[in-house]
C-alpha cells in the first residue's frame, strides 16, 4: 500500500514480528491481513509481503498486515514453534506471562487485532492435509449478514464455508468481523496460488470502498458449505493403526455410503473402510498414509443451500 510503513514488535522469547501499516486521509475501516500464522503455509507469506509493499492507493481507512506472525515456525518451516511445540493457531488472545508462542498471540492481539474492523487470515493446508481453495467465516445461520460473509463471498475462493459457533483460540475467534482462506499446500508452490490470494485480498479492500480499480470478479460463483472447520476433532476417525489409502482430494463431492478411503496393513490387509456418512464435499483429507487409532483423516461439510452455485472457479492452484 502506498505510504506504508514498517514497524517492528518485540513478542518475548520468541522474537517479534514486523508490522506494515497504511492509511487513507479519509476515516474508513481497519483491515488486517496476516501471514504465517503456522510456518509452514508458505502462499500466506508470500501473498501478505506482497501486499505489504503494494503501491495501491488507499481511499479510505488502514491496513495492517503482518506478512510472518510466527517467524520461529517460519524458519523452521513447521506449523509449530521450534522453541516450545507451540500451535499459535490454538492460542488466542495469548498470554503475556505464558509459553513463547503465546507471548506472539497476545502481541498480535493487543498491538495489531484490537480495533480491527475485518481480519483476513491467510492459511493454506500445510504439509499434514489436503484442502481446496476455500473462504470460511463465522456465522449461525446462513441467512445472517455481515461484514465477514460478504468479505468471504468477494475474495473469489472456489468454496465459502460457513462455520455455526466459535471455535476458541483461533485468530479469527478474537475478532467480531473475521475470515480465513485455505489452498492447497504442502509442496511446490504455484505462483497462481500467491496471485489468488492477493487478487482475493484486494477484492475484499474494493468491496469495502477502500481501493478503486477491483479485480474481476470470478468466473463463477462459490459453492456453500457449512460444517465444523476445526480439524482437531471435526473430522472423521479411523479405528487401526496402520496406512490409510484414499483416492481423494480436496473439493471432491461425495455420496452417502461412498468409500472415503482404507485402513491397510503393510502386507496390504484391510483393516477398516472409511465411509461418508452423508451426501457431502471434502473439505480437508491427510495427506500422509500413517495412522493410530483415533486419528483424524477427512473432514467432510454439508451444502450450505442458499449459496447460488454456478461452478466451479476453475483456478487451479496445484
Amino acid at each position: 500500500m502506498i505510504d506504508h510503513t514498517r514497524r517492528r514488535v518485540s513478542a518475548g522469547t520468541a522474537g517479534g514480528f514486523d508490522v506494515w501499516t497504511a492509511s487513507a486521509v479519509e476515516d474508513g475501516p481497519n483491515v488486517v491481513v496476516l501471514g504465517g500464522i503456522h510456518g509452514d503455509e508458505t502462499q500466506g507469506v508470500l501473498a501478505a509481503g506482497r501486499l505489504a509493499i503494494d503501491d495501491t492507493r488507499l481511499t479510505r481507512g488502514s491496513i495492517a498486515i503482518v506478512p510472518i506472525c510466527h517467524e520461529a515456525a517460519f524458519e523452521a518451516d513447521s506449523r509449530i514453534s521450534s522453541i516450545d511445540g507451540g500451535n499459535l493457531a490454538r492460542v488466542f488472545p495469548g498470554d503475556s506471562s505464558g509459553s513463547a508462542t503465546a507471548q506472539i498471540a497476545h502481541h498480535l492481539f493487543t498491538e495489531v487485532l484490537s480495533g480491527a474492523d475485518l481480519l483476513i487470515d491467510l492459511h493454506t493446508s500445510g504439509q499434514d492435509y489436503d484442502m481446496p481453495f476455500l473462504a470460511g467465516y463465522q456465522a449461525d445461520t446462513i441467512t445472517a449478514d455481515s461484514l465477514a460473509k460478504q468479505a468471504a463471498s468477494a475474495f473469489g475462493a472456489e468454496f465459502l464455508w460457513r462455520h455455526p459457533g466459535r471455535t476458541e483460540g483461533r485468530s479469527v475467534s478474537v475478532v467480531d468481523q473475521a475470515i480465513y482462506v485455505e489452498c492447497p499446500g504442502g509442496g511446490p508452490v504455484s505462483s497462481a496460488s500467491v496471485d489468488a490470494y492477493v487478487t482475493g485480498v484486494r477484492r475484499v479492500l474494493a468491496m469495502m470502498d477502500m481501493v478503486t480499480g477491483a479485480p474481476p470478479d470470478p468466473a463463477s460463483a462459490p459453492i456453500g458449505v457449512t460444517g465444523g472447520g476445526d480439524l482437531d476433532r471435526d473430522m472423521i476417525s479411523v479405528r487401526h493403526e496402520g496406512q490409510f489409502l484414499t483416492d481423494l482430494a480436496g473439493g471432491a463431492k461425495v455420496e452417502a455410503g461412498q468409500l472415503l478411503g482404507t485402513v491397510v496393513t503393510s502386507g496390504g490387509q484391510v483393516l477398516e473402510e472409511v465411509r461418508a456418512p452423508e451426501d457431502a464435499w471434502v473439505m480437508a483429507v491427510k495427506r500422509r498414509p500413517p495412522v493410530v487409532r483415533d486419528d483424524l483423516v477427512v473432514c467432510l461439510a454439508a451444502s450450505d443451500s442458499n449459496v447460488d452455485y454456478r461452478g466451479r472457479a476453475g483456478i487451479d492452484l496445484k
